[in-house]
């Protein structure tokens, strides 16, 4: 593949997978950040963005972020003076996460902190329904605003995000309003496979490592055996290619024959002459650049995310499973590898571009790199 082509690609990965890996707490921040601003438009516009991102989102939602989400739609219903619907956005919060704390820069209302802190006491006693959990999930995990659910447990009533851990590590998510009586919910239904729910699932024997449970060492150990779920997702990872042995070349990346250049005239200067930079230097220069470029913006884009998901995975993973572990692992591996790939590709076509593409002639100043150091060759 040529770099112009490794550019589009890369460009177009870039544009169509952004969305996607998009988490809910960006939206949550410039949310905060509006209400503080006193910008409801913008804070309504980011709210119903990370409404949505719950739905879109590739990994269990943490209580605190949900309580989040809540808590700013009671603040931003409160700036409407929508005083019950503040309200209930508050139980909503204080239901998903109980200690969750009143944040004085995004409200500073001592009236409304009063009431949020009354409310904390209430939604205990609040009535509950069954989340209609199968018994035999197989590996398989469903989760109710971030919290582990089977099918002994109750959930209050309200509108609850709902989520299930296919058992191949992917997270599939879903409002459900658990006040009303929905029997016809089907939690495994929402993974786009079939589930064997013959197997059943590991528990891990608690430690005194707190990573010991996850089946996963953040830092690069080998996993630790977590029974035949895990073994279930290990079977359905793509296995990587065998590495080519010493001397061969793949078809695709043989180098394409060079055509042939014209001689410069003597007595042409010009550095940007057409005869110093034919079209190939410059595509291949120019698709370098590009490409170095792309992977920065990958780096910042959805190398830096995934790396926060892990972080935060490490200081709160006593809501997190080996499969999740892994798959925040796994995720933050491929994007990086991605990037760095990107990034090598296009530093590798930049130097070709400057110092192998590099006329033979000392006709004109050419740049010329060097093990130590940079300079200009040929004659002024």
């Amino acid at each position: 593949m040529g770099p112009v082509r490794l550019l589009t690609a890369a460009t177009a990965w870039a544009l169509t997978h952004g969305a996607a890996f998009a988490f809910p707490q960006e939206h949550l921040s410039a949310a905060r950040q509006a209400l503080i601003d006193g910008e409801r438009k913008g804070a309504r516009s980011a709210l119903d963005a990370a409404e949505e991102a719950f739905q879109q989102t590739d990994s269990v939602v943490l209580n605190d972020v949900l309580a989040s989400y809540w808590f700013y739609r009671g603040v931003f219903a409160d700036s409407r003076r929508k005083d019950s619907a503040a309200m209930e956005f508050f139980r909503q919060a204080l239901v998903v996460d109980g200690t969750y704390a009143w944040d004085r820069e995004v409200s500073d209302k001592l009236e409304l902190r009063k009431m949020f802190e009354a409310l904390r006491g209430e939604v205990q006693g609040r009535e509950q329904r069954s989340p209609k959990v199968p018994a035999a999930t197989g590996c398989a995990v469903a989760y109710v605003d971030g919290t582990k659910t089977v099918a002994e447990d109750t959930v209050s009533i309200g509108l609850r995000l709902a989520q299930v851990q296919c058992p191949k590590g992917d997270v599939y998510s879903q409002w459900i309003d658990f006040s009303e009586d929905d029997a016809s919910f089907d939690w495994l239904a929402l993974c786009p496979y079939e589930v064997d729910t013959s197997i059943e699932a590991f528990v891990a024997a608690s430690d005194e490592d707190d990573f010991a449970s996850l089946g996963v060492d953040f830092g690069g150990e080998a996993p630790v055996d977590a029974g035949p779920c895990a073994l279930a997702a290990a079977s359905d990872a793509p296995e990587s290619p065998a590495p080519a042995k010493e001397g061969e070349v793949e078809a695709s990346d043989k180098p394409e024959p060079k055509p042939k250049k014209e001689k410069p005239k003597a007595n042409q200067s010009d550095f940007f002459a057409k005869e110093r930079w034919p079209v190939g230097r410059l595509v291949v220069t120019g698709g370098g650049v590009g490409l170095m470029g792309a992977g920065v913006i990958m780096h910042f884009g959805i190398v830096k995310p995934s790396f926060a998901m892990v972080e935060y995975g490490r200081r709160n993973n006593e809501w997190i499973t080996p499969n999740a572990a892994d798959v925040l692992t796994q995720r933050f591996v491929e994007r990086r590898a991605m990037t760095w790939a990107v990034g090598g590709v296009g530093a590798a076509a930049t130097a070709a571009g400057l110092v192998l593409l590099r006329p033979k002639t000392t006709a004109a100043v050419q740049p010329l790199l060097l093990p130590g150091g940079a300079g200009l060759h040929g004659r002024f």
